[in-house]
């Protein structure tokens, strides 16, 4: 409801994506969804936006009444006791960070205005460390913990691609690990995932990799990839905007390489002290960002 009032409103699903930091496809299928639930067409679309059909201005004033009612039970939520004693000690890998960490602060302060959140933007193995210390309450990561005062929880797998900058032509697509051998290719030191995610596909072809240049910011990876002077095995999630900018491009390989598992971990000892809603904010979030190529239950 809150996409299509905002899609209605602002007249276009780019502008109701922006608003609500989600994907336009995301505002689209939640649109659709609605349109379903209640058996008539909403809105119609064309070149220059959206427009209400004659249904869709009638529903447009029962979600605006619904959306004023959410926002008066949201203000009576600000006086919650915050979580954690008031005190969030936040982690996140680079990956998650770039999709979702904004968005997860920008709704926990909605909903506890008095929360103080330390974040902590690391590698997972940092995160571990910290975990394993009592230095954080929560971390979003690629790989458990398994540690008995840590409870691991599998969110989801997120779909990794090679990514090439868009101007850069390859010699063979689909590109194989043999291709590959002859081409630069850039990712984080070990023992990150994507790392031996891209060791091992590479290895297939017994291929030397003395080209697997090695960088700990993600952010430089991709402006690397960019630039063109690499090729890199990255989480689609995270170079969305720049394959929509068409900075970047996906390449089609053979065989294609596995997704990756990502888990919010947190410390058994803090879940009665509120840590479930946290831990619940951030699945949302991440969902909504359509972050996750498939479910654990899928």
């Amino acid at each position: 409801m809150e996409a299509f009032y905002w899609a209605a409103t602002l007249g276009t699903v780019n502008a109701a994506a922006k608003h609500l930091f989600v994907s336009q496809p995301a505002i689209t299928a939640r649109v659709k969804e609605l349109e379903d639930i209640l058996g008539i067409a909403l809105l119609s679309r064309s070149q220059q936006g959206v427009q209400l059909t004659p249904a869709g201005r009638e529903v447009l004033q029962d979600a605006q009444r619904i959306l004023k009612l959410g926002e008066e039970l949201e203000r009576r939520g600000q006086h919650e006791v915050p979580p954690l004693d008031g005190v969030l000690r936040l982690g996140a890998d680079e990956s998650s960070a770039a999709v979702a960490v904004s968005e997860i602060l920008r709704q926990l302060r909605v909903r506890y205005p008095a929360l103080r959140v330390d974040l902590s933007i690391e590698r997972s193995k940092v995160l571990h460390e910290k975990l394993n210390r009592r230095e954080l309450d929560v971390a979003l990561q690629t790989s458990p913990v398994a540690r008995p005062h840590v409870s691991d929880e599998l969110l989801g797998w997120v779909q990794v691609a090679w990514v090439a900058a868009s101007g850069m032509e390859l010699a063979h697509l689909p590109l194989s690990p043999s291709d590959a051998a002859s081409v630069p290719v850039v990712t984080n030191p070990p023992p990150s995932v994507l790392h031996f995610v891209a060791r091992d596909w590479l290895s297939k072809a017994g291929t030397d990799l003395h080209h697997l240049n090695t960088c700990n910011s993600l952010a430089m990876i991709m402006s690397l990839v960019q630039e063109g002077h690499a090729i890199a095995a990255l989480p689609v999630p995270v170079v969305f905007e720049k394959l929509k900018l068409g900075t970047l491009k996906l390449v089609e390989a053979e065989p294609p390489l596995p997704p990756i598992a990502y888990y919010i971990s947190y410390l058994v000892e803090k879940q009665d002290a509120g840590v479930a809603t946290i831990v619940d904010v951030a699945k949302n979030v991440l969902s909504s960002a359509q972050f996750f190529l498939r479910q654990p239950a899928e």
